[in-house]
């Protein structure tokens, strides 16, 4: 029997950006047992534009602190490169002024960290049925 093709969206490829390396673990271990295929990691701003500027890459998750470029200033790097590439920004340290220029900029969502995994896989999953409806 031939399996048809999945449009779930799982076959999209997740980047997740976050200097915590634990953090990374546990949510790429989470992505992958919900069945997402195509789930990589960096710890640092340049590794996630440099991954960005080599393959395609259909959602980041991204840290708003990393170690050497601020995640908001990354935002805007991977805007200028795949402007469709959709962000969900990341964060242990809630700011109302970092939240609103992140959607400014064109986070698609904000998160606070501790983050409940089921919540996550609520947005991942309402970010990728727009993705693959056509609607951004």
């Amino acid at each position: 029997m031939k399996m048809e093709a999945d449009n779930s969206g799982r076959g999209l490829k997740v980047l997740v950006v976050d200097d915590d390396q634990g953090v990374r673990d546990v949510v790429v271990r989470f992505l992958k047992t919900k069945g997402f295929k195509q789930v990589s990691s960096a710890g640092t701003g340049k590794e996630c534009l440099e991954l960005i500027e080599k393959e395609e890459v259909g959602l980041v998750l991204l840290d708003v602190r990393l170690p050497d470029i601020d995640g908001i200033e990354v935002l805007r790097k991977i805007k200028q490169i795949r402007k469709s590439t959709p962000v969900i920004m990341i964060t242990g340290f809630p700011d109302e002024e970092t939240t609103r220029e992140a959607m400014k900029e064109g986070a698609y969502d904000y998160i606070i960290k501790p983050f409940d995994l089921f919540y996550l896989e609520l947005i991942l999953f309402t970010k990728i049925i727009q993705i693959t409806s056509g609607k951004k």
